[in-house]
């Protein structure tokens, strides 16, 4: 049985106002989401490991990142040694179950690498990935 409504004489029109903005918010979102995501990024190579894997949970870890050139990076910001073992401790503030997730280029010594895992595990960090390739 069809009902009618009273009044409501003639078709329905879709409105394209809110649809249009759904398309520039969304727009802006990506535009911006794709800005952070680049500045995150340190260009570094990675070493070549053969029992490389990706891990399944990346939450609630924070990166360092050691260039070619042995400069430290914490996050996106530039940073020494001494500043590592704060940063961790900091985080751990707010993250008691923190991760490292350690970038360092693959023609950095490993004493230099070393020096920053220990400064980590001084703070508290616990767990400790490394960024490498996984061997053909």
């Amino acid at each position: 049985m069809k009902f009618e409504i009273p009044g409501a004489e003639g078709e329905e029109e879709l409105q394209m106002a809110p649809l249009i903005d759904m398309v520039f918010l969304l727009l802006i979102f990506f535009m911006v989401a794709s800005h952070l995501n680049q500045l995150d990024k340190i260009p570094i190579e990675p070493p070549v490991a053969p029992n490389a894997a990706v891990p399944e949970d990346l939450t609630g870890r924070r990166t360092i990142t050691v260039a070619a050139d042995e400069t430290i990076h914490l996050g996106t910001s530039k940073g020494d040694l001494e500043q590592v073992g704060p940063m961790v401790e900091k985080a751990l503030e707010t993250l008691p179950d923190l991760k490292i997730f350690l970038r360092a280029d693959g023609r950095v010594p490993h004493k230099r690498v070393r020096e920053v895992m220990k400064a980590c595990a001084e703070a508290g960090a616990a767990e400790i990935i490394f960024a490498t390739y996984e061997a053909e």
